[in-house]
């Protein structure tokens, strides 16, 4: 059996429809912000590190922010809901 030196990318975070209205509750991940602004994963932390974006209000593992946090940067912005 060959192993191969070359990095697999299916690991990589990639944009994810939300898993519900942002005006239900609800918890989005990375990937889901990737979805909302039209943006890469790097671009999401860079948002985070300068504000743009809120802490996470909360870490199971993995980073989430609640609809309730999120919906209202949207509404500000007159973006997508």
């Amino acid at each position: 059996m060959k192993i191969s030196n070359s990095t697999s990318r299916s690991h990589a975070i990639r944009p994810k429809p939300l898993p519900v209205p942002l005006d239900q509750p609800g918890r989005l991940r990375v990937g889901h912000l990737m979805y909302l602004y039209g943006c890469s994963h790097s671009t999401v932390y860079a948002y985070l590190k300068c504000g743009r974006i809120p802490p996470a209000d909360g870490k199971d593992g993995r980073r989430y922010w609640l609809t309730s946090t999120i919906r209202p940067l949207f509404e500000q912005q007159g973006g997508a809901s």
